[in-house]
């Protein structure tokens, strides 16, 4: 067992590479209770593996920028500004996204200094008077360790009506939360 806690420190190393927690093809589960404006009837998916391959450097410089990426062309123009970059030592690896699912990509990037990450998804609000959608997202660092985190949040999700924008709203968590997934 004390193998296991020491062994933690570079878990949390390897979460900075990108590991992905879950596989493409897991859903996020849903919310534990879902919100009434926009229920969640099409599946979100954990998009995480398109980001496989981006490093570190570059994902950290990515804090807190809205990442909207709505059709093929979008996602060639975020890999060639990866590569454009120069921060990563080989080129990115890119990865194909089916936008013809009716879904598009949203996504962020936390960091923050400390032994464990959280970002977990805790729902959808529609609000129709501002026409946008806002994915809530928990968001959380706990522990004295001096490893700095990097902690990518992107999901697919239905195309937002017409008209309507997407926004990410973090919620301020504590990592031992119970019912968040820890990260790596």
């Amino acid at each position: 067992m004390r193998r296991i806690w020491k062994l933690l420190p570079l878990v949390g190393l390897l979460a900075a590479c990108n590991l992905p927690v879950r596989t493409p093809d897991t859903p996020i589960p849903p919310p534990a209770s879902p919100t009434p404006d926009m229920p969640i009837d099409q599946p979100i998916q954990d998009a995480r593996h398109l980001l496989e391959g981006v490093c570190f450097e570059y994902l950290v410089e990515q804090a807190n920028r809205l990442f909207v990426i709505e059709t093929p062309f979008q996602l060639i123009q975020f890999y060639n500004e990866v590569d454009e970059s120069e921060r990563c030592r080989l080129p990115v690896a890119r990865h194909a996204f089916d936008f013809e699912t009716g879904h598009i990509l949203v996504g962020a990037v936390n960091v923050g200094t400390g032994c464990q990450a959280i970002t977990d998804l805790l729902g959808l609000v529609r609000d129709d008077k501002e026409r946008r959608i806002i994915v809530r997202v928990a968001w959380g660092v706990s522990g004295d360790c001096n490893y700095r985190l990097v902690r990518p949040f992107w999901v697919s999700l239905p195309r937002p009506p017409e008209g309507y924008t997407v926004a990410l709203a973090f919620v301020p968590v504590s990592a031992g939360t119970p019912g968040l997934t820890p990260g790596p």
